[in-house]
């Protein structure tokens, strides 16, 4: 009856097609989901090179190169026209020099092994849209620095949600997210041994990964 469904491929393309895509309405909600993920970032207090999986429109990699001068950010987003967005965005924000912003999947080993170490590797929403999440972290995990972290920011699947008299896409999308006992098994098969999974209110987790 709990029972996780594959996650709706919402496509973005369309939506920034004609501009830039970001709008100051979009930009606080943007900052509300990532409220619970920023607080935990900056208790781990990692400088250096960060990479963001899943970047979209680029709005959390110009929060973070803003407020953090110590690092430098690479940040992969699987659509052309997305990612197209986020360097226009980047550029508006004058931080197109501390942030490059890639059209790749984190699914390609050999995509990811080009770019380099790195001392943090992030991704937030959007785990339970990865076709093979097993293979994803695995391919992240392995171009970490010897103390690097990785970092996972989603939803999570809670049972009392299916209760809700809802079937919006949001919903959907918690629906299609993971469960810890799921997520275990993952980061096991990922060759992941340490890892501590976190609940943030009301239905967010958070997954650290250290090498």
């Amino acid at each position: 009856m709990f029972g996780r469904i594959e996650a709706l491929h919402h496509n973005m393309e369309k939506e920034y097609e004609k501009d830039d895509g970001i709008n100051t309405e979009m930009l606080g909600e943007s900052m509300m989901r990532y409220r619970a993920f920023i607080k935990r970032l900056k208790k781990l207090k990692v400088k250096g090179k960060y990479m963001e999986i899943g970047s979209g429109p680029g709005v959390l990699a110009v929060t973070l190169a803003r407020e953090n001068p110590d690092i430098e950010i690479t940040a992969m987003e699987i659509s052309g026209s997305v990612t197209r967005a986020a360097r226009k965005y980047a550029e508006k924000n004058n931080l197109q020099s501390k942030i490059h912003f890639i059209e790749g999947d984190a699914g390609s080993e050999k995509t990811i092994g080009s770019l380099g170490k790195f001392d943090l590797i992030y991704s937030t929403y959007s785990l339970h849209h990865w076709k093979d999440p097993v293979k994803v972290i695995r391919n992240c995990f392995n171009v970490l620095t010897e103390d690097g972290i990785l970092f996972i920011h989603d939803l999570r699947r809670a049972w009392w949600l299916y209760y809700m008299p809802f079937n919006d896409g949001f919903f959907k999308s918690i629906r299609a997210a993971y469960n810890k006992y799921e997520l275990i098994s993952i980061l096991r098969s990922a060759g992941v041994k340490q890892y501590q999974i976190q609940y943030d209110f009301p239905f967010m987790l958070s997954i650290i990964c250290k090498k």
